[in-house]
């Protein structure tokens, strides 16, 4: 799992989660038979059988879905930069695990339950990397990761089927965040 963060108290001083980004391996994906949106919606699961996503909590000035336009005035290319809050030892190792995968990435604004997805075959899926590790904005220690498509025709789309989650790494004492790897194939 990349991170399965637990829901921080109403009562918390911070802002809380305000966004829940689920990530999956190309690998993962049903290439063969990813479904068609409907009026720019996918309506069902894009993942192979057996196959979940993994996900990563975080607040809403951490995560900033967008499209440039590509080469062809047709075509976007889809961008999402988010920051990994907190930093430990299984998240950096999943960064330096994972940098240059391709992902499926459905993200989900908390605040109403809508969701989005980007990363489908027609974009070749959504290329992690790292933009910097340690001082994140607001001074806090973190990771910035951008993920990054390319040019698609259709490169974000609403998604409204079901998102199968990898169960939850056991806590463990000492530590506020639980991360286990995902897989690579």
């Amino acid at each position: 799992m990349l991170i399965n963060l637990p829901k921080q108290p109403k009562e918390s001083k911070d802002l809380g989660l305000k966004y829940r980004i689920y990530l999956a391996l190309m690998t993962y994906v049903d290439l063969e038979k990813y479904p068609k949106p409907e009026k720019a919606t996918i309506k069902e699961s894009v993942l192979k059988e057996g196959k979940k996503y993994n996900y990563l909590d975080g607040t809403v000035a951490s995560l900033k879905p967008n499209v440039q336009p590509g080469e062809n005035q047709f075509k976007g290319v889809p961008m999402l930069p988010v920051i990994i809050e907190g930093m430990s030892k299984e998240s950096l190792d999943y960064v330096y695990q994972n940098v240059g995968e391709d992902f499926n990435i459905i993200f989900e604004r908390c605040a109403d339950g809508q969701k989005f997805i980007m990363g489908d075959p027609c974009s070749g899926g959504m290329k992690m990397k790292y933009t910097s590790i340690g001082e994140q904005e607001g001074g806090l220690a973190g990771i910035g990761l951008e993920f990054t498509g390319g040019e698609c025709s259709q490169p974000l789309l609403y998604y409204d089927g079901e998102i199968e989650v990898e169960e939850d790494a056991p806590p463990v004492a000492g530590r506020s965040v639980q991360t286990k790897n995902t897989p690579k194939e």
